[in-house]
């Protein structure tokens, strides 16, 4: 009998064994004490606390085949709610898979685990664990919105040079891309925004900002994604009044140069609206399209919205703001170097349409935000199943494995 088949009976026995029990599953060190394992201990340790699950899981379906779904993670129930909707559809579309979840954030990994128990560990443990567990075939779907920094260093770093070549080159890969990966992905991305607002967008009186994450190094050519979507937005919403900003990449941030931490004075700013260091800024796209449209911002309306997989950290706070400003009449003080996008455009003068309500309370920052009314990308269904039908694309003749690159 192989290793990993005496490793995989040994934990499925563990698990029928605490299934048995009302008691939660208890982990202990080398000298019996109880720990978390997604807890940081500051020392050194060779326990993988993934291989419990995955050597249980496959000898309870006898599955060679794996998905490694893989994001950033979240510390917001209603974003968690999001990636189980996303885990169970992959498993409706592959049936002879299992199907795991890796974060790529400690934060998120402790936080998400203490407030559902559900463990979603580190790449590398996941990694691992799905190598020493026998599987022959393992398929890394990428839940990232841009090809920027975060995702080439998962397919390139983590997959390719590390599970691929150095760890288990035996074993097939399958890549999934990135939800904007072509531009056809970009006009299906765009398609299903604008089928969301068209009513909205109709009235030149109403503006919709989408938030998504970009790179800092303006080197990274997928930032260029944001500005190819706005783009063809732009082609379907007649008034152009649909922008896509960012809170990292420093020509679509909401203020202009705030990346160097040199907030200017509005004055000069708007000397400088057109110049390009400028124009793609969602504070001049706002200034311009009021002149252009002969508005003022009291006459607008202003609906934002995440341009993101889920509606979490960014969203709340460098979006609405709840932390910072828990009603709306913290807004009543407020000024352009503020926290919050919801901050900024208020003190701009425009109207914020509201309805982020959690439990009737608005801004309640106690709540789990279950009530939250922010869409993200992985709350539409035909974006979803765009991340499945890359996945798709090449599951029947694009695997390779490490040997290829020996």
């Amino acid at each position: 009998m192989k290793l990993y088949q005496c490793f995989a009976m040994a934990a499925l026995a563990l698990t029928i064994g605490f299934a048995s029990c009302s008691e939660e599953e208890v982990v202990t060190d080398e000298q019996g004490n109880v720990v978390d394992p997604t807890e940081p201990t500051g020392e050194e340790t060779t326990l993988n606390p993934a291989e419990q699950e995955v050597f249980a899981t496959k000898a309870a379906s006898g599955n060679t085949t794996a998905i490694l779904l893989c994001t950033f993670g979240s510390t917001f129930m209603e974003s968690l709610d999001v990636y189980n909707t996303i885990i169970a559809e992959f498993k409706q579309e592959f049936p002879r898979t299992d199907v795991y979840m890796s974060f790529t954030s400690r934060t998120c990994i402790n936080r998400a685990h203490a407030a559902t128990g559900v463990a979603r560990y580190e790449v590398d443990q996941w990694l691992h664990a799905l190598g020493d567990a026998g599987y022959e075939r393992v398929a890394v779907q990428s839940l990232h919105v841009i090809p920027g920094e975060e995702y080439l260093s998962l397919m390139n770093t983590d997959i390719k040079k590390n599970f691929m070549i150095s760890w288990y080159p035996s074993i097939d890969v399958l890549k999934g891309a990135c939800l904007l990966d072509s531009d056809e992905d970009v006009e299906t991305v765009a398609t299903e925004v604008y089928k969301n607002y068209e009513g909205i967008l109709a009235e030149k009186t109403n503006v919709v900002l989408l938030m998504g994450h970009g790179n800092p190094d303006e080197n990274y050519n997928a930032n260029g994604k944001y500005l190819d979507t706005q783009n063809a937005l732009h082609e379907k919403a007649e008034n152009k009044n649909i922008f896509v900003g960012t809170v990292d990449y420093g020509k679509m941030l909401f203020w202009p140069n705030e990346i160097e931490d040199d907030v200017p004075e509005p004055k000069d700013v708007d000397a400088a609206l057109d110049s390009p260091e400028y124009a793609s800024s969602i504070y001049a796209q706002l200034k311009n399209y009021c002149t252009t449209n002969n508005l003022q911002p009291n006459e607008v309306t202003v609906y934002l919205a995440p341009f993101m997989s889920i509606a979490g950290d960014h969203a709340h706070n460098d979006l609405w703001g709840i932390e910072t400003y828990g009603t709306p009449e913290d807004l009543a003080e407020v000024d352009l170097a503020g926290d919050s996008w919801r901050q900024r455009v208020t003190a701009m003068g425009f109207k914020v349409a509201l309805g982020h309500e959690s439990h009737g309370t608005p801004f309640n920052t106690e709540a789990d935000h279950n009530d939250c009314n922010m869409k993200a990308l992985g709350d539409y269904p035909e974006l979803r199943k765009l991340w499945i039908s890359h996945l798709r694309a090449g599951w029947e003749d694009g695997w390779e494995n490490g040997e290829d690159y020996q």
